[in-house]
């Protein structure tokens, strides 16, 4: 059997550069022991590097909710060892927001994204009044139904075709089907799409501040944040009020005081993060704030959702 010589404690047994202290200073690694080889060193890597991502990522999440703009001011003036990444911290964050059990308010429901005609025949029966059903036919839907009315037309065609041919004409495939099937999706894809909404939101701040002069990339990590605040925030308020309900019961007026909370919070977290990571005056700032609400909202309605709903038909 061949023994394993062990390298020797004056140069780094990973890159074999002359060692003058405990970690080598080409390429980083701590000096080779004796110990090292043992079991016990693997189980100290493990919890040093465990609780090395919990005090970067604990202390990251720390400043993005209580510290608006530091992390991005930081980012842009170079100060980044001691954050996560942006983009790990997004995805991060993302991923939470993903398995909880929060309701995203970005799932709109088929009934939003069709003709009024559609979302007649839609309806369960009974669901709608006479009155309804003669402004639903009127309603020409979203900007984008134009283009999705039909695709949802000739799918529920084909469908039903279909299903009358498989069940010798017993069965056939309505647009309640459809709509219980995409309904039942669109909650996790809202989810996953949420990031749509960063690259759009970095190119309203790149024009809200071009006097600013900065790469298109650094107003890309103050959206990332912007965002991942938002969906944190999101998480918080929904487990918050299940804990709330424990002791009060449920009411009506709590989500709707909630919602508001939420509004008012990201207003006043985005002014104060877009002032620190700018570092411009309070009047542009809040000029810009109300810009970025506004490109949001624009953002939202005519590009997020065509793509969440273009998404979830080619699932469903």
């Amino acid at each position: 059997m061949e023994l394993v010589r062990s390298p020797s404690n004056d140069a780094c047994a990973n890159c074999g550069a002359a060692l003058t202290g405990e970690f080598c200073s080409v390429c980083g690694q701590k000096r080779f022991v004796a110990s090292d080889r043992g079991f016990g060193s693997l189980l100290r890597q493990f919890m040093e590097a465990a609780t090395d991502l919990d005090g970067r990522f604990w202390g990251t999440l720390r400043a993005l909710l209580a510290q608006p703009g530091r992390l991005s001011r930081d980012y842009i003036e170079g100060r980044r060892a001691r954050w996560m990444s942006p983009i790990a911290l997004f995805l991060l964050v993302n991923l939470v927001y993903f398995v909880s059990a929060v309701q995203s308010d970005l799932a709109t429901p088929f009934e939003w994204e069709v003709p009024g005609r559609i979302a007649l025949e839609s309806a369960d029966p009974g669901a709608r009044t006479a009155e309804d059903a003669v402004r639903l036919r009127a309603e020409p839907g979203p900007l984008h139904s134009v283009i999705t009315g039909p695709l949802v037309d000739r799918r529920i065609a084909e469908r039903d075709a279909a299903a009358r041919a498989a069940s010798n004409g017993e069965r056939g495939y309505h647009y309640r089907d459809y709509r219980d099937a995409y309904n039942a999706k669109v909650p996790e894809i809202s989810k996953v799409l949420t990031i749509v909404h960063v690259p759009l939101l970095g190119v309203a701040l790149m024009l809200l501040f071009r006097n600013c002069r900065r790469y298109f990339a650094e107003h890309f990590v103050v959206a990332l944040h912007l965002v991942a605040f938002f969906m944190a925030v999101i998480v918080i308020v929904d487990y918050g009020r299940d804990l709330l309900h424990l002791f009060v019961p449920a009411a009506d007026w709590h989500n709707m005081l909630l919602n508001w909370l939420i509004r008012i919070v990201l207003t006043v977290y985005i002014l104060i993060a877009l002032r620190r990571a700018y570092a411009v005056g309070w009047a542009w700032t809040s000029v810009a704030t109300l810009g970025l609400l506004a490109s949001y909202v624009v953002i939202n309605v005519y590009l997020y959702r065509p793509v969440l709903f273009l998404t979830v038909f080619a699932l469903t």
